[in-house]
C-alpha cells in the first residue's frame, strides 16, 4: 500500500516513451518523471526534444499526461503496451493537465536519436555503445533480444566491485529467463581478468575493454558504475557504487515489465 496519494519514483530517473521497430526506435519525444497513485500512474513532463512533434503538438515541461489514446496508464507495462506497435509517423492522442485544465493533442512518433545528453544532461535517454568481440569468458551466453541489459564497470581491484558480483550473479540467475542480460565490463588485462574468472566465475557474459573505450563513452569515474539499458539499448538508469538489492531488483523488474 502506497503511504502517499503519490510518490516520484526512488531513482528520481527519467523514462522515455518508446516502441521497438524494426529500423528506427520511434517516441514521442518526452522525458518525464513517474507520479505513481495506487491504481495508476501519471507522466510529469520534464523535458521536450527539439527534434521531436511534441514540440508542435504544444506540450511543454509541467504538463502533467494521464492518458494515451484515451486509455488510463495503470502501470509501466500498460505504458508499454500502449505504445506496442507503433511506427514513426503513427500519431498517438495524448491527453494531460496544465494548471487543473485538461487538454488534448494528437502527436505524431518520430524517430528517436541516439544521443539525447543535451535534452537530459546525462547520459540517460541515450543509445548505448555496440559490443565489440573483446568477450573473454560466457560469449555464448549473449541474449540476441535482451528485454533489458544491466552493463557492470568494475575491476578485481575494487572490493565494492567484488561485493556486488554475488548480487549479480542472483539476480542474473533469478532473471535471466525473463530477458534480462547483464555484461561485466572491465579493462584490466587478459590474464589479470582470467585468472580472476577461474578463481570466481561469473554466470553472464564478461567483456574486455580494450583502450577503455566504453569507459570513456559512458564517462565512467569510479567502480562499481552500472547501467541499465532497455530493450532497445537505451540508457535507463545509471547508478554509481553499490546498489542495495531491493532497489536494483525492483529496476531491473520494472524494466523486464514485471509488476510483483
Amino acid at each position: 500500500m502506497l503511504k502517499q496519494a503519490f510518490s516520484f519514483s526512488k531513482a528520481a530517473t527519467f523514462i522515455f516513451l518508446f516502441t521497438s521497430m524494426l529500423y528506427a526506435v520511434p517516441w514521442l519525444g518526452v522525458s518525464f518523471n513517474k507520479q505513481v497513485y495506487p491504481d495508476k500512474i501519471e507522466l510529469l513532463v520534464r523535458g521536450v526534444h527539439p527534434s521531436s512533434d511534441a514540440i508542435s503538438a504544444g506540450l511543454q515541461a509541467g504538463d502533467i499526461i494521464d492518458k494515451i489514446d484515451g486509455k488510463i496508464i495503470k502501470d509501466n507495462q500498460t505504458l508499454k503496451s500502449l505504445l506496442k506497435g507503433k511506427k514513426v509517423g503513427d500519431k498517438v492522442q495524448i491527453s494531460f493537465r496544465r494548471e487543473g485544465k485538461s487538454k488534448k493533442v494528437a502527436l505524431k512518433m518520430t524517430e528517436r536519436p541516439d544521443d539525447i545528453s543535451s535534452l537530459m544532461g546525462s547520459a540517460i535517454g541515450s543509445r548505448a555503445l555496440d559490443f565489440g568481440k573483446n568477450f573473454y569468458a560466457n560469449a555464448e551466453k549473449r541474449n540476441s533480444k535482451p528485454k533489458a541489459t544491466l552493463l557492470d564497470f568494475w575491476a578485481t581491484w575494487c572490493g565494492p566491485c567484488r561485493n556486488t558480483l554475488p548480487m549479480l550473479d542472483k539476480l542474473y540467475k533469478m532473471h535471466k529467463a525473463d530477458g534480462l542480460e547483464i555484461i561485466g565490463v572491465s579493462s584490466e588485462t587478459t590474464d589479470v581478468l582470467k585468472k580472476f574468472y577461474q578463481q570466481f566465475p561469473a554466470p553472464y557474459p564478461l567483456y574486455q575493454d580494450i583502450g577503455q573505450k566504453m569507459w570513456s563513452h559512458y564517462n565512467i569515474r569510479s567502480v562499481p558504475t552500472l547501467i541499465l539499458l532497455d530493450e532497445n539499448g537505451y540508457i535507463l538508469k545509471v547508478w554509481h557504487g553499490v546498489r542495495s538489492e531491493k532497489a536494483l531488483q525492483e529496476a531491473v523488474k520494472a524494466s523486464l515489465g514485471i509488476n510483483k
